[in-house]
C-alpha cells in the first residue's frame, strides 16, 4: 500500500533530521560559498529551509525554498514570503528567473524514476552552479523512490552541459559534524560556460577524480549496519576462517 507523501513528510519527518540537516549546512556551504559567492540562492526540496537560512547568514541576499504542501509555515527556517508550495513531482516554473546558486540535497529521490530528466532540467534552468546531493542504493529513508549511483545523475546533468566537480567529498568525509549522507552524496554540477570564465571553478573540477565517485560512508554504513551487528564481538577463537586467501595447510 502506497504511502501519501503529507504522511510521508509530516512533521515528524522534518524533526528527525532538521537539526542535522542545519548542522551539516553551517559546514558545508562555507565552502561552496568560497568558491561561487552567491548573493541569491534557490533550494527545490528545501524543508524546513534550514540551508537557505545558513545561506542567508552567509551573506546571501536574496533565497527561494521551493517544497510541498506538508511543509508547515510555523516550521520554516526561512521568511514565509520565501518558500514556494510547489509539488516536485511536477516541473517547476519560474518564469526564466535565475540565480546565481540553485541546490537540492537529499531530495531527487524522493521523486519517481520519470521526473528525474526533468528536475535536472530545472536546476540547470535555474542557475549555472548546483549543489546537488541524492541518496545511493540502499541507504534507504522515508518513501525513497529513486536511489541511484551517482553516475546516473553525472550523465542527466552532462546531457545540460553540466560537468560534475567533486571538489566538496575530500573536505567533508572526516568532519564529524556533516551528516554521513552528505559528506557521502554532495557535488557541485557547473556549466561549461561557467566553467570556462571562472578559474576558481576549473581549478576545483581538476580535483576531481581524487575519489572513487561510487563510494559509502562509513559512518553511513555504520548506522545501517549497526543493527544487524552482535552486541559483544564473537571472541577469535570462536569465529570462523575465511573461506578465501588462507594459506594451504600443511
Amino acid at each position: 500500500m502506497s504511502v501519501s507523501r503529507s504522511d510521508a513528510y509530516g512533521t515528524w519527518f522534518y524533526e528527525s533530521q532538521q537539526d542535522g540537516s542545519a548542522r551539516s549546512a553551517e559546514r558545508v556551504l562555507p565552502l561552496v560559498f568560497d568558491l561561487v559567492e552567491p548573493s541569491s540562492v534557490v533550494d527545490l526540496g528545501c524543508g524546513t529551509g534550514s540551508w537557505l537560512a545558513a545561506a542567508r547568514r552567509l551573506g546571501a541576499q536574496s533565497v527561494l525554498g521551493v517544497d510541498g504542501d506538508w511543509v508547515t509555515e510555523s516550521a520554516l527556517r526561512i521568511p514565509a514570503e520565501s518558500f514556494l508550495r510547489w509539488d516536485l513531482s511536477e516541473p517547476l516554473r519560474l518564469e526564466g528567473r535565475r540565480f546565481d546558486l540553485a541546490m537540492s540535497l537529499e531530495a531527487a529521490e524522493h521523486l519517481d524514476p520519470g521526473r528525474a530528466d526533468s528536475l535536472v532540467a530545472d536546476l540547470c534552468a535555474l542557475s549555472d552552479v548546483v549543489l546537488f546531493s541524492a541518496a545511493i542504493p540502499g541507504q534507504t529513508g522515508s518513501d525513497h523512490r529513486n536511489e541511484q549511483w551517482p553516475n546516473y545523475w553525472r550523465d542527466h546533468f552532462g546531457r545540460w552541459g553540466y560537468e560534475l566537480v567533486d571538489c566538496l567529498r575530500t573536505r567533508l568525509w572526516d568532519d564529524p559534524e556533516i551528516e554521513p549522507w552528505y559528506a557521502q552524496n554532495a557535488y557541485l554540477y557547473v556549466s561549461a560556460d561557467r566553467l570556462a570564465e571562472d578559474e576558481r571553478l576549473r581549478q576545483a573540477a581538476a580535483e576531481t577524480g581524487r575519489m572513487p565517485l561510487c563510494a559509502v560512508h562509513p559512518g553511513l554504513l555504520a548506522l545501517f549496519s549497526k543493527p544487524f551487528a552482535p552486541e559483544v564481538p564473537v571472541p577469535r577463537v570462536l569465529r570462523p576462517a575465511p573461506l578465501r586467501f588462507t594459506a594451504a595447510a600443511r
